[in-house]
């Protein structure tokens, strides 16, 4: 089921936007750490799921969002929430979830976030939600 992302508020906006960004450090973290041989099977599939999960959200996001562009909902949602996303959806998360740690595995990561903090930081966006 799709979130009807024009009804949320700035505050739910901002803790969606939130937890993409930690779970992609939290993500890339793990990978860094994996990379070196020391996972269990348990390990590499909740990464791989977590990268899935993000990736497929973060790509939902950019989709309901163009298709739905009454501009409806809040001026966050628009000017800061949609680029970030639609960005990121387009220019991240393109390496194999279940191949290698890799360059190109941490590269998409690495953009992806780069993408999500273009417009306002991880900090910033930590700020509105906690309002």
């Amino acid at each position: 089921m799709e979130t009807r992302l024009e009804k949320l508020s700035d505050l739910q906006l901002a803790k969606r936007m939130s937890k993409y960004i930690s779970t992609l450090q939290s993500i890339r973290l793990r990978a860094d750490y994996y990379s070196l041989g020391a996972a269990s099977k348990e390990e590499l599939d909740e990464l791989s799921r977590d990268y899935k999960k993000v990736r497929d959200s973060l790509r939902e996001d950019a989709r309901y969002l163009n298709y739905n562009k009454e501009k409806k909902g809040s001026t966050l949602l628009w000017d800061k929430y949609y680029p970030s996303v639609n960005e990121a959806s387009a220019w991240g998360m393109y390496a194999d979830p279940d191949g290698e740690f890799d360059k190109e595995f941490f590269k998409s990561i690495s953009e992806t976030e780069k993408r999500l903090t273009k417009i306002y930081s991880y900090d910033y966006w930590r700020i509105i939600a906690e309002e």
